[in-house]
């Protein structure tokens, strides 16, 4: 559970980090970050402040369940994490692996973010913070599920060595 919790934290550190401190090519997005914005004069609007819960939610669940030791509160973080990596894998990943032909998409190939993957014809690769994101998302979901089965068969071993077991292992009756 502890690594699962660690790695959910490292995810959200990672998206409070891009989405606040102007890190060059590597985060260059439409709207820049909250700290660019604020400078600017601008206020933070309510979708600024929902993506922020958005993804501190998986990152606050899961340490719920480690420190608890909560299966329940886990499997309210995997669920965020599963839809989460859904949007990640429909807005990245199928248009570089099938290609696309939305304009922004192919806008998106040729504008001046940090690609570590290969845009090649309709296939625009995701940049290196997303490519990031997916990495991270995907080692907390599946580090986090493992942590949960574990835990459930954990119990469901303690529940069966309570009840076929004798209470007093020297007890011979």
């Amino acid at each position: 559970m502890r690594r699962g919790a660690w790695l959910h934290c490292l995810l959200s550190a990672y998206l409070w980090l891009i989405a606040w401190i102007p890190l060059g090519n590597w985060n260059r997005q439409r709207g820049g970050t909250f700290l660019t914005a604020l400078l600017a004069g601008k206020s933070m609007e309510t979708g600024d402040v929902g993506m922020l819960v958005f993804v501190s939610l998986p990152a606050i669940l899961f340490w719920v369940a480690y420190k608890r030791n909560s299966f329940w509160f886990g499997v309210g973080a995997s669920v965020v994490d599963a839809i989460w990596l859904g949007l990640q894998i429909q807005s990245w990943w199928i248009p570089y692996i099938f290609g696309t032909h939305t304009r922004w998409r192919l806008e998106y190939a040729n504008a001046p973010t940090t690609k570590l993957l290969p845009s090649f014809g309709h296939h625009v690769a995701p940049d290196g913070m997303h490519l990031v994101i997916s990495i991270l998302l995907i080692s907390a979901l599946t580090r986090g599920v493992s942590a949960l089965w574990a835990m459930k068969a954990g119990q469901v071993h303690s529940q069966v060595r309570a009840r076929w077991l004798p209470k007093n292992p020297d007890s011979t009756h």
